[in-house]
C-alpha cells in the first residue's frame, strides 16, 4: 500500500472515530489508536494530533481523565501554530469540560472564554472538519458554560445562556447541538421547579438524542424524567425511567453522571421507604467511586450511607462508612492540591501555546479584526460577568483585595469596606482589608463569643444582612446596648447603611465583606442582588488565593529542603548548578568576569578513618560554617561532595579570588582543629584551586570548572596547603 492509500485509510479511521465519539468511545479509541499507529508509518503528523484530541475526547467520555490532558495539550499545540480554528476550539472545549468535573470553575471559565474567541474565527480561519462552523462551535461552548452557573446554582443565568443556545439551534433542528441543548434546558426548568416545562423537553430531548445517535445523553435524559416523575408523584414512571437510565449507563455514560444517576436512584428509593433498594444502590454507587477513582463522591457517599446506618441503629456499619469517608476526604484534599499543581503547569503550558498564537495572529491581519470585533462582544456582555472574572482573576491576595474593592466600589458609593476571615476553631473573625474613606487602615480582629454584633449574626446564621437605617432597623439584629457599645468602640455612629454578606464555599463560612455608607438608604435591590452574586465569586477567589498560598509556601520549603546540603545547611550540588547556571547567562550579558574556587580538605580520608564519620561530619560542618560566614559574602558557596567545596566569585578577578582564598587559608588556622594524621601539619589545612573567566558563548561551565579542578591538582602536588590559580 503506498503513502496516498495509507493517508486515505487514515482520514476513513478518523471520520468513523468521530462519528463513534457520542455512541461507543471504548471503540473510537480502538480505531483512534489504529489511525494515530498508521501515522507515525508515513509521517502525518496532522492525522497524529487529530487521533490525540479524539482519543481525549473518549477518554475523559470513560473517566480515564489521567489521559486527556497530555493528548490536549498536545493537539492543542500543534492546532495552534498551523492555524486550525476548528481544532483549537475543540481543544479549548474540551479543556473547559474537563476542569468543570474537577470543580475549578474560573479555570474551566478561562477556556470557555478562549473556546468563544476561537469559535468566531472557525468561518474564515483554517479547518480540518469540514462541516464545522463559527455558529455550531459558539452554541456548544455557551450551553457549557451554563453547566458552570448551574453548578454555582446561579439557575437564572444558565438559563439565559441555555435560551440563547436554544433559539439558534431551533432554526437547524436541534442538529448544532445533537438535541443536547433541549436536555440542558430540561435540567434547569427542573432545578426551577418548574415541572412541566422540564418533562416536555425531557421528552423532546430523548426524540432528538436519538435522531442524531447521541447516546451518551440519552441515560441522564432518561434520569432527568425519572426525578421529574418522582417529583409529580407518578413512582411507576420513576421507577421505569431510573431503570433505563441505569442500564444505558452500563452501556456508555462519563462516570461522574453514572455515579450522581445512582445517588438520585438512591434517594428516591429511600424516600419511598424502600431501605434494602436504597443501601444496596448507594453502597454501588460508592464502590463505582471507589473503582472510578473519585475521591470526592467516595467522601459525599460514604457519609451519606453512615447517616443512613446510623438512622438504622446499625452503629457498626455507619461506624466503617464513617471511616470511610475520612479516609477519602483526606484523598480529596490531596487532589485537590495535585489539581492546583495541574492547572499551574498547564497555566505555563498555555502560556507557551499563547505566544504562539500572539506570533501568527500579529502576521495575520484578517484574523486580528475578527479578534478586536469579538472583544466588542466581549465588553457588552453584563456588568456582573465582568466583575466576577475580574475579581477570580488572580491568585494574589493584595491584588485579589483590590480587584475587590474597586468592583465593588464600581457601581456603588461607599464609605467602609471590609473583608475578614472567620476562624471558627478560635472563635475570631480577622480583618485582612480595611477601607475607610478611601484609606487602608488596619483593624484588629474580634472575638464573637461576647456580644453579639452585626458580623457574628452574619456569620453565624449564614445570612445576608441589609440595614438602610441603622439607627431605626438595627433591633433586628441587635439589643441598645450592643448597639452603643459597636458605636463607641468604632467611632462610625456616622455610618447609616450597612450590609454584611457572608463568604461561603462548600456550605461553609469562610468569612465576611461589609460594605457600609453614611448615606441613609444607601443601597437598592440592584446594589444588594449585584453584591450577593459578586461574593459568590468572591469567596471562591478568596478560598482559592488562601489554598495557592499555603501550597505556595509548602513548595517554597520543598525546594529548600531539596537544595540544601542536609549535613552542612549549606547549598548542595544541585543548587550549585542552578546558581552557576544563572549566573553565568547573567554575566554573558554584562560582561563580567566570574571566579571559581574549588576546596578540598587536606588528608580528610585519614581524619574520617582515624577520628571516626561522626567527628569526620563536624570537621566538615565546622568548615561550611566558616565559609558560610566570611566577612565578604559576595559569593557563593555550596558542598559539592564528601570534602570538597565549589565557592563561585561573581565579579572577581583571578587576584582577588586567590586574595579571598588566602583569608579562608588563614580562617583555617584560627579554627585551629587537630589532625595529627595528616602530613602537612597537625592541624586540618585545605588545599585550593582558583579559576577566572569572562564568559562567552566559546566558553562553558563545565570549561572552568576543568581549570579550578587542574589548579586544585597543581596545589596538591606542590604540598597541600595552599591555594594555587590557573
Amino acid at each position: 500500500m503506498n503513502k496516498d492509500d495509507i493517508r486515505k485509510k487514515i482520514d476513513l479511521l478518523l471520520k468513523e472515530s468521530n462519528e463513534l465519539r457520542y455512541k461507543d468511545s471504548k471503540r473510537a479509541i480502538e480505531i483512534s489508536n489504529h489511525a494515530f499507529n498508521l501515522c507515525q508509518d508515513i509521517d502525518y503528523i496532522l492525522g497524529e494530533k487529530v487521533a490525540n484530541l479524539y482519543k481525549a475526547h473518549c477518554y475523559y467520555n470513560i473517566g480515564e481523565n489521567d489521559k486527556v490532558l497530555p493528548l490536549v495539550l498536545d493537539s492543542l499545540q500543534y492546532s495552534v501554530k498551523e492555524g486550525f480554528c476548528d481544532l483549537e476550539w475543540m481543544a479549548y472545549n474540551l479543556l473547559g469540560i474537563v476542569f468543570f468535573h474537577l470543580g475549578d470553575i474560573e479555570r474551566s471559565m478561562d477556556f470557555y472564554d478562549k473556546a468563544q474567541v476561537v469559535a468566531k474565527e472557525i468561518d474564515l480561519g483554517k479547518i480540518y472538519h469540514i462541516d464545522v462552523t463559527s455558529q455550531k462551535s459558539m452554541v456548544l461552548t455557551l450551553n457549557n458554560i451554563a453547566e458552570n452557573y448551574k453548578l454555582l446554582k446561579q439557575y437564572r443565568e444558565a438559563l439565559n445562556y441555555c435560551e440563547t443556545v436554544y433559539n439558534i439551534d431551533t432554526q437547524f433542528d436541534y442538529s448544532l447541538t445533537r438535541g443536547l441543548i433541549l436536555l440542558s434546558l430540561g435540567e434547569i426548568y427542573y432545578l426551577l421547579g418548574d415541572y412541566e416545562n422540564a418533562n416536555c423537553l425531557s421528552y423532546k430531548a430523548l426524540q432528538y438524542l436519538n435522531k442524531y445517535n447521541y447516546n451518551i445523553a440519552k441515560a441522564d435524559t432518561y434520569k432527568l424524567m425519572a426525578l421529574i416523575s418522582w417529583k409529580k408523584g407518578i413512582y411507576k414512571n420513576a421507577d421505569k425511567y431510573f431503570h433505563i437510565s441505569m442500564k444505558l449507563n452500563d452501556i456508555e455514560s462519563v462516570p461522574n453522571y453514572k455515579v450522581d444517576a445512582l445517588i438520585s436512584y438512591s434517594e428516591y428509593l429511600k424516600e419511598q421507604e424502600r431501605t434494602t433498594e436504597a443501601l444496596k444502590v448507594l453502597t454501588n454507587a460508592c464502590d463505582l467511586s471507589i473503582q472510578y477513582n473519585l475521591p470526592e463522591k467516595v467522601s459525599k457517599i460514604s457519609l451519606m450511607l453512615s447517616i443512613f446506618y446510623g438512622q438504622l441503629g446499625e452503629y457498626k456499619n455507619a461506624f466503617e462508612y464513617t471511616k470511610l469517608h475520612h479516609e477519602y476526604e483526606e484523598e480529596y484534599n490531596k487532589l485537590y492540591y495535585k489539581n492546583i499543581v495541574n492547572s499551574l503547569n498547564i497555566k505555563r503550558k498555555m502560556q507557551e501555546i499563547e505566544k504562539e498564537n500572539n506570533a501568527i495572529i500579529e502576521k495575520n491581519k484578517t484574523l486580528q479584526i475578527q479578534r478586536e470585533a469579538l472583544q466588542i462582544l466581549v465588553e457588552k456582555i453584563s456588568i456582573i460577568s465582568k466583575l466576577g472574572q475580574k475579581i477570580t482573576a488572580t491568585l494574589d491576595k493584595d491584588a485579589l483585595m483590590e480587584n475587590l474593592y474597586s468592583s465593588i466600589k464600581s457601581f456603588m458609593n461607599l464609605s467602609y469596606f471590609a473583608i475578614a476571615l472567620y476562624d471558627e476553631e478560635n472563635s475570631m473573625i480577622n480583618y485582612i482589608y480595611v477601607m475607610d474613606r478611601e484609606k487602608k487602615i488596619k483593624q484588629e480582629s474580634l472575638s464573637i463569643n461576647g456580644d453579639q454584633t452585626f458580623a457574628e449574626k452574619c456569620i453565624k446564621n449564614r445570612e445576608l444582612i441589609v440595614i438602610n437605617n441603622t439607627h431605626k432597623e438595627f433591633t433586628q439584629y441587635i439589643d441598645q446596648k450592643t448597639y452603643d457599645y459597636l458605636i463607641k468602640l468604632d467611632n462610625n455612629a456616622e455610618l447609616n447603611s450597612l450590609i454584611f454578606c457572608p463568604l461561603i464555599v462548600n456550605t461553609k463560612v469562610i468569612g465576611i465583606i461589609t460594605i457600609q455608607s453614611e448615606e441613609k438608604d444607601a443601597f437598592t435591590p440592584y446594589h444588594i442582588e449585584m453584591v450577593k452574586s459578586l461574593s459568590s465569586y468572591a469567596a471562591i477567589a478568596i478560598n482559592n488565593t488562601l489554598k495557592s498560598m499555603e501550597l505556595e509556601r509548602l513548595n517554597e520549603v520543598l525546594v529548600s529542603l531539596a537544595e540544601k546540603d542536609k549535613l552542612t545547611g549549606i547549598a548542595n550540588r544541585r543548587r550549585f548548578d542552578n546558581y552557576i547556571d544563572y549566573i553565568w547567562y547573567y554575566s554573558i550579558q554584562k560582561g563580567n568576569s566570574i571566579a571559581l574556587m574549588i576546596i578540598d580538605i587536606d588528608y580528610f580520608k585519614e581524619y574520617n578513618d582515624n577520628f571516626g564519620h561522626l567527628e569526620g561530619d563536624k570537621c566538615i560542618t565546622t568548615i561550611a560554617n566558616a565559609l558560610d560566614n566570611l566577612n565578604n559574602k559576595q559569593y557563593f558557596v555550596a558542598r559539592y561532595g564528601g570534602d570538597e567545596f565549589m565557592v563561585v566569585l561573581p565579579k572577581y578577578s583571578i587576584g582577588d579570588a586567590v586574595k579571598l582564598g588566602e583569608e579562608i587559608e588563614t580562617k583555617m588556622e584560627e579554627l585551629n582543629i587537630s589532625h595529627k594524621f595528616s602530613k602537612v601539619s597537625d592541624r586540618v589545612t585545605l588545599s585550593i584551586g582558583v579559576a577566572s573567566v569572562i564568559p562567552d558563548e566559546n566558553i562553558t561551565i563545565k570549561e572552568l570548572i576543568t581549570k579550578a579542578d587542574n589548579a586544585l591538582y597543581i596545589a596538591k602536588k606542590q604540598g597541600r596547603n595552599q591555594v594555587a590559580y590557573i
